[in-house]
């Protein structure tokens, strides 16, 4: 791998993490812990299962398709992982005998895919809080029935939806409980006009990743972000373009920039969280992944304008949108 000029990213110490600098960890909990909100046992889970049997798109064959967008991929996953469907490529495909699995996946996720399909289908819609300025002219609009609550705005949900909702700990009495809040922000309500990376539990979130760096993480930030003299060589053969050319080459460059940004947020996608920080390889595979996830997007160059500084472009803020 290449040397890069720069400050240093941090020293090895014991624990197998990588530090930088000194930030007191205050999370004890398991990673992607059930809010003790939620019914005991699994009966939380089969109101979310019937609510992605039936929102997923189908094909004339009965099977899930995901149609190449982020929240259906992700609602297709969900259901093989919980063991009511198994892998196509272009979905999912029903089994005749579900069964959950031992180990269930995180509870966060579930409740993230759940919130995004819902608001892809426009059965969770967000409404502006009173007053905003820019909010919309109400005529049209169905009348919110779940009340801003705990950091978190009004909205119309559909009454189907409802048992999925209550059953993630989402909402209780008609308002947003507690633990929705940063739930939400993974699907980032425009209308809500959420800045949620000034946000203390953002901010302390972004130290901890930076203080506790796992050794095979911190491997991982290295292979991605080493840009060498080789992938520029390849990426001009690639392209069918001439080395000799200075606009082929800053070219090049820019495109391996572009790709290391979309490289390392796979890695938060896959390996962070943001009440749990790092997860470790096998706390991992509990993990759904929702691409184009809001806060690991924005975990990314906060994290990289700290522990990356020599490398501006992946945390200059470039024009990536959410899909969904």
């Amino acid at each position: 791998m290449a040397e890069r000029s720069g400050q240093p990213k941090g020293q090895l110490v014991s624990g197998k993490s990588v530090a930088v600098g000194s930030i007191p960890i205050k999370r004890p909990i398991a990673p992607g812990a059930e809010p003790t909100s939620l019914a005991h046992g699994r009966e939380w889970v089969e109101p979310v299962v019937d609510f992605l049997v039936a929102r997923l798109p189908r094909d004339l064959s009965g099977s899930w398709e995901h149609q190449y967008t982020s929240c259906y991929e992700a609602g297709c996953d969900a259901l093989i992982r919980l063991g009511y469907a198994t892998f196509a490529t272009l979905g999912a495909v029903p089994v005749p005998e579900p069964a959950l699995p031992t180990v269930l996946p995180r509870w966060d996720d579930l409740a993230a895919i759940v919130v995004s399909l819902a608001a892809q289908n426009d059965i969770l819609g967000y409404r502006h809080h009173p007053g905003a300025r820019d909010a919309p002219k109400p005529s049209g609009l169905i009348r919110p029935n779940i009340r801003a609550a705990n950091g978190c705005g009004p909205a119309f949900l559909a009454p189907e939806a409802f048992p999925a909702f209550q059953s993630l700990g989402l909402i209780l009495d008609g308002r947003w409980t507690r633990e929705a809040e940063t739930i939400l922000w993974r699907d980032d309500p425009q209308e809500w006009a959420i800045d949620f990376t000034v946000d203390k539990r953002f901010l302390e979130a972004r130290d901890i990743a930076l203080a506790t760096i796992p050794e095979d993480i911190a491997a991982e930030i290295e292979s991605i972000t080493a840009i060498t003299e080789q992938d520029i060589v390849e990426w001009l053969a690639m392209m069918a373009r001439g080395s000799s050319s200075p606009q082929a080459r800053a070219k090049a460059v820019k495109n391996l920039q572009l790709w290391t940004a979309f490289e390392l947020d796979d890695l938060f996608h896959e390996r962070w969280r943001l009440g749990d920080g790092w997860l470790s390889e096998e706390q991992a595979r509990r993990g759904l992944t929702k691409k184009y996830d809001p806060v690991a997007l924005n975990m990314r160059p906060a994290f990289a304008a700290r522990y990356l500084p020599d490398l501006p472009f992946l945390f200059q803020r470039d024009s990536r949108s959410k899909e969904c």
